[in-house]
């Protein structure tokens, strides 16, 4: 028995590690779907949760406090399985999102409950059958505080791109014409619209371009407008990558700056007011949309 446990806290510990690391790869993704499965407001608890699955694989694997980790691994374990079943029931969500970016270890709706049931069996020989020793020496207590700070360190810069929409923002919740975004766009009260600011050499700009060509497409604005900051050789190497479809405005960046100097940002533009502010990656239609509402 005693080597089974072994086996089976070294097989849960890998799980629990390797989940957590798969998603500090893009805490921002994991942010994300947590508001998929409808829960907005606990969006910001993504980082927290990837550190907790990674401290308590690490846990499991050196042997440490077993009892009292299987415990909080097996609440964990049926935690997410009922969210996860409210997920796919309600709002038709089938990506469980436990291994990130890992997506070939993401499996069917069946599978996942399949496999959290096996874990559940495995913490719980676990916890019948093992000690709740604390003990460790300097080299495990370095490793794991390394291991924790590196994945800290990854969720954090992962995270920071994460997009905010905000309803108090700089000009959240004002009508376009108190604004100076007046001088860049003009509106009609009876249509919506997302204005976009970036640049074509930002990072966080480009990778939210696709998400940009669904607002209109899906129906969730009447209109995209972009406003970029003016580089005619970036702007060709754009058009010729993206292929744009929405009409995009360029200003040197002595006006621009004038409305912004952060990018990405942009502006939900509904009855001529501005309702909401979207700082950071532009999130896909769907989340926004979700978001907004």
């Amino acid at each position: 028995m005693k080597k089974k446990v072994g086996i089976y806290t070294f097989i849960t510990g890998i799980l629990f590690l390797i989940t957590g690391i798969a998603k500090s790869l893009n805490v921002s993704a994991f942010s994300d779907l947590i508001t998929q499965y409808g829960f907005d407001r606990l969006s910001f608890l993504a980082p927290f949760i990837v550190l907790a699955e990674v401290f308590f694989g690490l846990l499991l694997i050196f042997n440490l406090g077993l009892k009292h980790t299987a415990v909080a691994c097996m609440f964990l374990t049926a935690l997410f399985t009922l969210i996860y079943f409210y997920g796919f029931a309600f709002n038709g969500i089938e990506d469980c999102g436990c291994f990130g970016e890992i997506t070939v270890l993401n499996t069917s709706f069946v599978f996942t409950f399949i496999r959290n049931a096996v874990l559940i069996y495995l913490l719980i020989v676990v916890w019948r059958n093992s000690e709740n020793s604390w003990k460790m020496n300097k080299w495990i207590a370095g490793f794991v505080l390394a291991v924790m700070c590196m994945v800290a360190f990854i969720s954090g810069y992962t995270y920071r791109s994460a997009s905010k929409i905000q309803n108090t923002g700089k000009y959240a919740t004002s009508t376009v014409d108190n604004t100076i975004l007046k001088e860049f766009v003009s509106t009609s009260g009876d249509s919506t619209y997302l204005v976009f600011v970036f640049t074509y050499f930002c990072p966080h700009c480009m990778n939210s371009i696709e998400n940009l060509k669904q607002y209109e497409s899906l129906d969730i604005v009447d209109k995209v407008i972009g406003i970029a900051l003016e580089d005619t050789i970036a702007e060709r190497k754009f058009r010729e990558i993206f292929k744009p479809e929405f009409v995009i405005k360029n200003y040197p960046a002595k006006i621009l700056f004038r409305l912004t100097n952060s990018f990405p940002v942009a502006y939900y533009i509904k009855h001529n007011s501005i309702v909401a502010e979207i700082s950071g990656e532009l999130p896909c239609g769907y989340i926004f949309a979700q978001k907004i509402r």
